[in-house]
C-alpha cells in the first residue's frame, strides 16, 4: 500500500477543519498521538491561509483630453473566485470595456471625452474626482478610487526663420506615424506683383510689374494628442503693414511703404503669399498644394489634419525679390476650428505665431583696404576704402549698386566733417564727389574715398568745447548704405557690415621726453577723451635722486594740460606704471561718470609723508576727475613694502576703483611665505574713508614663487579676482617642472580662506616671455628667442600639445595663447621669410578683438624694408578637428581647436634703425597707441605715436 493512502485512511478517523486549524500548529486527538512522530515524519503538518481580499492594481493617467482616447489597463489580485468589476461615479465619457474573458485577472477602461457618452463636446472639461472601479468575488471587495480632468487637446504653430530663395528642408518622419506627409517643395513657384517706383526724392514716379519666382517653406502645426477625429482649422496670414502710416507728414512713396513703422514688416500679396498667382502658368503646375491644405485666396486657407495625426504642415511661399530689405515679419493666425475637438489657445479664440523672412540681396561689407572694420584717418587727409560685394546666389554678371551713407545713428561726424568721393566711372581710379558705387558684371570689390574735411585752424583754441573740445572724442563715421534712399529700389545692395572710420586729431608728432636733461618715460595709458597719460622718471642732476613726473595731454596733443610731479627720493629709476579705468558712480537716484588714473613705482627713499620699508618699496598714487571737474586732482598717496626688494611692474584699477599692484619681491610680505629666490606678488589696494580723510590700505596680499627665482611679465584684472603671468625657474603650484625655464599663470581673488590658483606649463626647453597680456579672455605670452613654437594636436587625445620648432639660425619672436584655466590654446611663431633677420619682441596689446604685437628687427621683417620698428596683427578663429567615428554608419566625433592667424604684419624704416618700443595700447579699438624712443644712449628721446588698424603711421616724427 503507498504511503499516501495509508495516510489519508488514518487521518480520515480525526475530526478536524478549518475553523480549529491554525497556520502556525496542527491540532491532534490524544488518541492519536503514538503516530504523531512517524506521521510528522513521512508528510509534515499542512497549513491553510484566508484568500485576501480583492486588490485593484494600478493608478490611471489623471489627464484625457477631449476628441482624444483615453484608455487603461488595471489589474487585480485576490478573492477565492472570478472576481467582478463595477465602475462609480465615472463621467458620462468613461465606461469600462465589454470582454468575454471572464477568467482574467483584470479590467479596461476606455472613453473618448467629448465624444463617447453621447457627443458633449467641451461639456466633458472638468475634473472628476473620486472615480471607483470595484472588485468583488461575491464576499469580499476591493476599491481603487483616482481622478480624471479633461483637458483642451490644444493646437500650436511654428516655424524656422525664412530666407528668401531658399526653401524649408524636410521634417525628418514626415509621412510616417503621427506625422502628415510633406507638402510639394521641389521647384519653385511663380508669382506677380506690382509695385511703385521712385523719384530721387522718395515719391512715386510710376509702377511695374514682374513675375518674379516663390520658395516653398513651412509652417508647422502641433496637436498635443492625435484626436479620434478628423480636425479641420481655419488659418490666414496678417502682417502690421500700414500704407497709411507714413514719415515725415507723407501721404504717399517711399516715406509711406518704408517708414519707419512699415521697413520691417512683410507685405502680404508681395513678399509671402499662400499659394503663387502665376503657378499655373504656361500649363504647368507649379508647388501643388497638398491634398490636407484648401486655398481660400492668396493668404488663407483651411487645414484638415486626419485623426490619429499630431503634427502637419501649412506651405507658403516667400517672393524672391530684387530688393535690399531688412529681416521682415508677419504673423500665421489658427482662427477657426470648423471640425473636430482640439482648442486654438487656453479659450479657444485662435492663436497667432509670429514668422520672420530674411533678405537674400546681395550685401555689401565696408573695410579698409587691409579688410578692417575700424580705422583712422588725420583730420584734412583722404584715404581710400573698399566696399565689397557678396553676391550670394545671384550671377556674376547681374549688376547691382549702393549709395553711401553715414549713418548718424551710430556715428558723431556729420555732413561739414566729411564728404565721400567716387569712381566717375565703372573701374575707373579717378575720383568724383558723389556717393554711388556700382559692381558690374564680375566685379566684386570697389573701392572709394572719404576726405575728412579740416574744421580746426588752431586746435584746440578754435574747436568747440561743446561740440569737438577737448573733453570729447575723436569723431567718427559709420560706413553704410543709404536705405532710406535704396528702400523698394531695385538691384541695390544692403550692408552688411559697417566701417568706421575715426578723424584723429593729433597728426603732429608728439615729444614726451628727453633723456638728455634727465627724463626716462616708461609708460604711456589712453584716458577719458583720448587724453594721453606719460609717466617718466626725471633724475636731478645734483643729487642723482628721481622724481616721478605724470603729463596728461589732450588729444590735440601739445603741450601737456596737466603734470604732476612727485618726489620720489629714490636713487634707483622709479620706473612708474599707469592704469586707467572710467566708471559709472551711482549716488541714490543719480550718477556720474569717474575717471581714476593709478600710479605706482619704485623707491629706495620715502615719498611725502611716508616711510620706507627696508629695501625698495612699492608708491601708489590715485588721481581722480569726476564729469564736471576742471582737472584731475590727487585722492591719496601711501608706501608699502615688505624688509625686501620689492619691485611694483604691473599695475590695474577696476570699475569699483581698487588698485590692483603686481611685481617681484626678495622679501615677506605681511602675512605671507617666502619660497625663495625672486618670488612675485599681486596685492589689492582699497580707499579707507576715515573723519573724510581717504588713504590707501592694502586688502590682500599673495605672494607666490618657486624655491628658484620667478618673473613676472603680466597682470590682469577682471571684477576683484587678478591674473599673474611670468616664468619660473623652480616650481610653482603642484604642477611638476618641465625643463629649463617654465611659464606659469595664476589667479586670486582675494580672501581669508582662498589661496592662487597656479598653473606652470610650457616645453622642456627654455620658455621665455618678454610681456604678457591677460585679455580676450586668455593669457597671451610674447617672447622672442632662436627658436618657434607651434600648436600640434595630440591625435590620440585630442588635446592642443605645445611644441618648439627647429633652432633657426636668426632671432624670432612667437605668441603663445592659454585660456585663463591655463590650459595650452595656440601659437605663432613671427619671423622674416628668410630666417636671416633678428626680430625681437617687447610690446603686445588687444586690439579690436585681434593681438598686436610689436618690437624691432636689424632686417627685412617685411619683404623689402629695412631695420626699424615691426608691427604684426595676429587674429584668433576657431578650427575644428574630426574624429573617425567607432561604427563606419556614426557622424564624427567633432573637437574644436583655435589657432592663430597673422592678419598683417608692418616695418617703419623712417623712424630708424635703433628705434626701440616700449609700450603698446589701443584708442577706441581704432588707433594703436605707441611710446617708443630713438637716438644714442643718453640722449634718447621719446615720442608716442599713432598707428591705424591698416598699420598706417598718422603722426610719425
Amino acid at each position: 500500500m503507498r504511503v499516501s493512502t495509508i495516510l489519508r485512511s488514518e487521518l480520515s478517523q480525526f475530526p478536524w477543519s478549518s475553523e480549529n486549524a491554525s497556520p502556525r500548529r496542527c491540532r491532534w486527538p490524544v488518541a492519536g498521538l503514538v503516530l504523531i512522530p512517524v506521521l510528522m515524519a513521512l508528510a509534515g503538518c499542512k497549513t491553510e491561509k484566508a484568500p485576501d481580499n480583492p486588490t485593484v492594481l494600478g493608478r490611471p493617467a489623471q489627464t484625457a483630453y477631449l476628441g482624444v482616447e483615453y484608455y487603461y489597463n488595471f489589474g487585480a489580485y485576490g478573492g477565492d473566485a472570478i472576481l467582478d468589476y463595477s465602475l462609480t461615479n465615472a463621467p458620462p465619457w468613461l465606461a469600462m470595456e465589454n470582454t468575454s474573458n471572464k477568467a482574467r485577472e483584470g479590467i479596461i477602461i476606455r472613453g473618448v471625452p467629448g465624444v463617447t457618452g453621447g457627443n458633449r463636446g467641451e461639456a466633458d472639461l472638468g475634473t472628476t474626482n473620486n472615480i471607483n472601479l470595484t472588485a468583488t468575488d461575491g464576499s469580499r471587495v476591493g476599491v481603487q478610487p483616482f481622478d480624471i480632468e479633461v483637458k483642451r487637446n490644444l493646437v500650436s504653430a511654428s516655424a524656422d526663420s525664412f530666407t528668401e530663395g531658399k526653401r524649408s528642408d524636410d521634417v525628418d518622419g514626415a509621412g510616417d506615424g503621427e506625422t502628415c506627409a510633406m507638402p510639394p517643395m521641389k521647384g519653385t513657384g511663380l508669382h506677380q506683383v506690382t509695385y511703385d517706383t521712385f523719384n530721387d526724392d522718395g515719391t512715386v514716379s510710376g509702377s511695374e510689374t514682374a513675375t518674379l519666382k516663390t520658395y516653398p517653406v513651412i509652417v508647422r502645426v502641433l496637436l498635443d494628442q492625435p484626436s479620434v477625429q478628423t480636425t479641420k482649422i481655419a488659418f490666414e496670414l496678417r502682417s502690421d503693414f500700414d500704407p497709411t502710416a507714413c514719415d515725415d507728414g507723407a501721404t504717399s512713396g517711399q516715406d509711406c511703404e518704408f517708414s519707419l513703422r512699415n521697413r520691417e514688416q512683410a507685405q502680404l500679396g508681395k513678399d509671402v503669399v499662400l499659394a503663387g498667382n502665376r503657378n499655373s502658368s504656361g500649363g504647368e503646375e507649379r508647388l501643388p498644394q497638398p491634398d490636407y491644405v484648401e486655398v481660400i485666396d492668396d493668404t488663407s486657407g483651411v487645414l484638415t489634419i486626419d485623426r490619429g495625426i499630431t503634427e502637419c504642415f501649412i506651405r507658403l511661399e516667400v517672393v524672391d525679390d530684387k530688393f535690399a530689405e531688412p529681416t521682415e515679419q508677419f504673423k500665421i493666425a489658427l482662427t477657426e476650428v470648423r471640425q473636430g475637438l482640439v482648442a486654438l489657445g487656453g479659450d479657444n479664440g485662435g492663436i497667432t505665431e509670429s514668422l520672420s523672412i530674411i533678405d537674400n540681396q546681395p550685401a555689401v561689407t565696408f573695410q579698409s583696404l587691409k579688410g578692417h572694420r575700424v580705422s583712422a584717418i588725420n583730420e584734412g587727409d583722404t584715404q581710400n576704402f573698399k566696399a565689397v560685394l557678396d553676391r550670394k546666389q545671384e550671377p556674376d554678371n547681374a549688376r547691382y549698386t549702393v549709395r553711401l551713407a553715414n549713418d548718424s545713428d551710430n556715428a558723431t561726424a556729420t555732413d561739414p566733417d566729411y564728404e565721400f568721393l567716387v569712381p566717375d566711372a565703372p573701374n575707373s581710379t579717378t575720383y568724383v564727389v558723389g556717393d554711388e558705387l556700382t559692381f558690374t558684371a564680375g566685379v566684386d570689390t570697389v573701392q572709394f574715398q572719404v576726405r575728412a574735411i579740416d574744421d580746426s585752424s588752431a586746435p584746440p583754441a578754435s574747436e568747440d568745447p561743446a561740440g569737438d573740445g577737448p573733453d570729447n572724442n575723436d569723431e567718427y563715421l559709420s560706413i553704410s548704405v543709404d536705405s532710406d534712399y535704396q528702400d523698394g529700389r531695385a538691384n541695390y545692395a544692403a550692408s552688411e557690415g559697417d566701417l568706421r572710420v575715426w578723424f584723429n586729431e593729433l597728426d603732429d608728432p608728439l615729444e614726451v621726453g628727453d633723456e638728455a636733461p634727465g627724463r626716462t618715460v616708461s609708460d604711456v595709458v589712453v584716458g577719458d577723451s583720448g587724453r594721453l597719460f606719460v609717466a617718466s622718471a626725471l633724475r636731478d642732476a645734483g643729487d642723482g635722486h628721481y622724481d616721478v613726473v605724470v603729463d596728461i595731454y589732450n588729444r590735440f596733443g601739445g603741450a601737456p594740460e596737466k603734470t604732476f610731479t612727485i618726489s620720489a627720493d629714490s636713487a634707483v629709476n622709479p620706473q612708474p606704471k599707469l592704469a586707467f579705468v572710467r566708471s559709472t558712480v551711482e549716488a541714490g537716484t543719480t550718477s556720474r561718470v569717474r575717471n581714476s588714473l593709478a600710479l605706482t613705482f619704485t623707491t629706495d627713499g620715502a615719498i611725502d609723508s611716508a616711510s620706507n620699508r627696508g629695501g625698495t618699496d612699492e608708491a601708489v598714487y590715485l588721481f581722480r576727475r569726476d564729469a564736471g571737474d576742471a582737472d584731475y586732482t590727487e585722492l591719496w598717496h601711501g608706501q608699502f613694502g615688505s624688509g625686501g626688494d620689492d619691485t611694483p611692474l604691473r599695475i590695474g584699477i577696476n570699475a569699483s576703483n581698487r588698485v590692483f599692484i603686481a611685481g617681484e619681491t626678495t622679501g615677506t610680505w605681511a602675512g605671507e611665505v617666502r619660497a625663495g629666490g625672486v618670488d612675485v606678488y599681486a596685492q589689492r589696494i582699497d580707499t579707507r574713508t576715515e573723519d573724510s580723510i581717504q588713504s590707501p590700505v592694502i586688502a590682500w596680499t599673495s605672494q607666490q614663487g618657486s624655491s628658484s627665482s620667478d618673473s613676472l611679465a603680466g597682470l590682469g584684472v577682471s571684477s576683484s579676482t587678478t591674473y599673474l603671468a611670468g616664468t619660473t625657474l623652480g616650481q610653482m603650484g603642484d604642477t611638476t617642472p618641465l625643463g629649463g625655464r617654465d611659464l606659469f599663470m595664476s589667479n586670486y581673488a582675494g580672501g581669508t580662506e582662498s589661496s592662487p590658483t597656479i598653473v606652470q606649463a610650457g616645453t622642456s626647453g627654455n620658455d621665455t616671455v618678454n610681456t604678457a597680456s591677460i585679455a580676450l579672455s586668455a593669457y597671451w605670452m610674447l617672447g622672442d628667442g632662436n627658436f618657434g613654437y607651434r600648436r600640434d594636436i595630440d591625435m590620440d587625445e585630442y588635446v592642443a600639445e605645445l611644441v618648439t620648432d627647429s633652432t633657426d639660425t636668426s632671432r624670432q619672436g612667437y605668441l603663445l595663447s592659454y585660456d585663463l584655466s591655463g590650459n595650452f590654446k595656440a601659437a605663432i611663431t613671427l619671423n622674416d621669410a628668410g630666417d636671416v633677420a633678428g626680430e625681437s619682441f617687447t610690446a603686445l596689446t588687444p586690439f579690436d578683438d585681434d593681438m598686436i604685437a610689436g618690437g624691432n628687427s636689424n632686417g627685412a621683417f617685411v619683404e623689402g624694408q629695412g631695420a626699424g620698428m615691426i608691427l604684426a596683427r595676429i587674429r584668433s578663429e576657431g578650427e575644428v578637428v574630426e574624429e573617425p567615428a567607432e561604427n563606419e554608419d556614426d557622424d564624427p566625433i567633432e573637437h574644436n581647436f583655435t589657432k592663430l592667424v597673422e592678419d598683417d604684419r608692418e616695418q617703419y624704416p623712417s623712424l630708424g634703425a635703433n628705434i626701440k618700443l616700449l609700450k603698446l595700447t589701443a584708442y577706441q579699438d581704432a588707433e594703436i597707441v605707441a611710446l617708443v624712443s630713438s637716438g644714442a644712449s643718453g640722449s634718447r628721446v621719446y615720442n608716442v605715436l599713432l598707428i591705424n588698424g591698416d598699420g598706417q603711421l598718422l603722426n610719425s616724427p
